[in-house]
């Protein structure tokens, strides 16, 4: 109730996300990890640079019209599959973690 009421756009982008029974098995740690993707990524026929660095990127002239608004590069036009981190990065969110290290942090931007 405090996120629908503070955040209504983090939680209509965390309903977005997922059907009910994936949101009810899933973490928010997990949406926002997810690595971005797109079709080229799936066909292994097609070079991609998420895959096998410096490859290329068919996306950047090719099919592409779901892909990035913002954040896309000459190295890869791919969406962040996250609906959450669109959200989070408007509110420029910062994720906190753990390492063998020590704390550290990061905006959702740079993640």
């Amino acid at each position: 109730p405090e996120v629908r009421r503070r955040f209504p756009a983090l939680a209509q982008a965390l309903l977005a996300g997922a059907s009910g029974q994936l949101r009810n098995m899933a973490t928010v740690g997990g949406n926002l990890l997810q690595r971005t993707r797109c079709g080229y990524f799936t066909d292994v026929a097609q070079p991609c640079n998420k895959r096998v660095p410096g490859s290329g990127c068919p996306a950047v002239e090719g099919e592409h019209h779901n892909h990035a608004i913002l954040g896309a590069s000459e190295h890869c036009v791919a969406v962040h599959p996250s609906d959450m981190a669109v959200a989070l990065t408007a509110f420029d969110a910062v994720v906190h973690f753990e390492t063998v290290d020590g704390p550290g942090q990061l905006p959702v931007a740079d993640l």
